[in-house]
């Protein structure tokens, strides 16, 4: 799956997610694009189904709010700094793999400084972000949608049927037109009727 997996941070980012993955599986189609929410079904063991998608991925947006970088556990340290935080390996892993990482910046969110991040996702921070304006998402959603083109498959509509009636099969009689069993008027195609006599003679002859 050449697809895009979509990384935010519960708490700062989760309406955006919930935006982007609504517009980007309308494209590219659900089975390309990855919401964690969405995608995994209910009793499926979470993690390797995580790393599995993030592995068989193109691209992996980092989805990054105005407190993406200061929430914190109830110990009061920094999530992108505790271990085991999904949101930090997912990118640490992502760039590990260098796969195509896109910061997608959220309302007034600003990209942090290298300084701000964790030395192993410290490059995140080189990487050309995007922006999604949550109450501007008509505007933004197909700039982002445009810039995923070139690495994610655009699903193709399935073909719809035809509404049209299909043809008659050859010799099939037509509307209004009449039978050429015996005895029977046929058309000479002037819209007269003729009556067929010739085998309607013979029929008094069988017993």
């Amino acid at each position: 799956m050449a697809g895009v997996f979509i990384n935010y941070r519960t708490g700062d980012g989760a309406e955006a997610a919930v935006l982007l993955d609504e517009q980007l599986k309308e494209v590219f189609g659900p089975e390309n694009v990855f919401r964690d929410r969405r995608t995994t079904q209910p009793g499926v063991h979470f993690p390797p189904e995580l790393w599995r998608h993030l592995e068989s991925c193109g691209v992996l947006l980092v989805l990054i709010g105005p407190n993406w970088l200061s929430l914190c556990d109830t110990d009061g340290r920094r999530r992108i700094d505790v271990p085991g935080d999904y949101v930090h390996d997912e990118i640490q892993r992502a760039l590990a793999w260098r796969k195509t990482v896109i910061p997608v910046l959220i309302d007034s969110a600003r990209l942090p400084t290298k300084k701000q991040l964790p030395a192993d996702i410290a490059e995140l921070t080189e990487r050309q972000f995007m922006q999604l304006r949550v109450p501007y998402a008509h505007l933004d959603l197909p700039v982002i949608t445009e810039a995923l083109r070139s690495h994610v498959p655009v699903r193709r509509p399935e073909p719809q049927p035809d509404p049209r009636p299909a043809p008659p099969a050859f010799g099939a009689p037509q509307p209004g037109a009449y039978s050429t069993y015996d005895g029977c008027a046929v058309s000479n195609g002037s819209g007269n009727a003729i009556v067929n006599q010739n085998r309607d003679a013979q029929s008094g002859d069988r017993q």
